[in-house]
């Protein structure tokens, strides 16, 4: 058995493990044996819609940078192999999506979000935010998860508590910038984040609600040096504005890491 690295990507090469049906487990739960208690879900999910017997092998991610194979032992139980097959270091900078919550489409912005490579998403309420507009952790993070063994990431983004903006703004750190639209000499978000963005620890794109920003917010925006940006032309929803914004930013991350 040999390990190769390949930048900050260590690989032990065995089994074609990036072909397995993948489990996202919390890290937790490996401590202090190599046989993992399954929980009913997860045993569900193995079983009816994975479709795996005794004997067949399957990839777990622990969300934290690292994959195990594992082998089925019995419907409620798997054996992790004794190390990880491959680890991974959280990409830098951290990426954030601070979105207003919306009646309809913030599961797609979560979904979207994490298959495309945010890491931290914070759902906001809004001065004219819709009342209809519900909260739902619990669900927000069903899909992450589900996201995360989907596109096979290491790495599990976060799904912070629900906050108003003005709080929020004060006690978050990082770079941001806030999209807006009808506004003149307002530069592109990949313009700001090419020039003037630096690759800082944490950098947040906030997205609004579709009735816009209030002026006090614009107000609080100021106030705490929050960029303005556009993403187009167009007159996006607030769905369809984070996930754009969310390719600009995976993108700029990317030439940031291949510079």
């Amino acid at each position: 058995m040999k390990i190769g690295r390949l930048k900050n990507i260590q690989i032990v090469f065995s089994l074609p493990v990036r072909e397995l049906r993948r489990l996202l487990i919390p890290p937790d739960r490996f401590v202090g044996s190599e046989l993992l208690r399954l929980h009913r879900d997860e045993s569900h999910y193995l079983r009816r819609v994975l479709r795996l017997r005794v004997g067949d092998s399957l990839a777990i991610a622990d969300g934290c940078g690292q994959l195990w194979q594992a082998d089925v032992v019995d419907e409620h139980t798997v054996r992790t192999h004794p190390q990880p097959c491959e680890q991974v270091d959280q990409p830098q900078p951290t990426l954030g999506l601070a979105v207003s919550i919306i009646r309809r489409g913030f599961d797609d912005v979560v979904r979207m979000g994490c298959e495309l490579g945010i890491d931290r998403i914070q759902p906001l309420r809004c001065d004219r935010t819709v009342p209809q507009a519900d909260h739902r952790a619990e669900r927000w993070n069903t899909i992450v998860r589900e996201a995360v063994e989907q596109c096979e990431r290491l790495w599990k983004p976060t799904v912070l508590e629900l906050n108003t903006l003005n709080a929020w703004l004060e006690s978050s750190s990082g770079q941001k910038a806030f999209g807006v639209t009808r506004q003149q000499n307002v530069r592109p978000l990949i313009d700001w984040l090419d020039q003037t963005a630096m690759p800082q620890p944490m950098t947040w794109l906030i997205v609004g609600p579709e009735g816009g920003w209030t002026s006090a917010e614009r107000d609080a925006m100021d106030k705490h040096s929050v960029v303005p940006i556009h993403l187009g032309g167009s007159i996006l929803r607030t769905s369809t504005a984070a996930v754009a914004g969310a390719v600009e930013l995976v993108r700029w991350r990317e030439q940031q890491l291949n510079s």
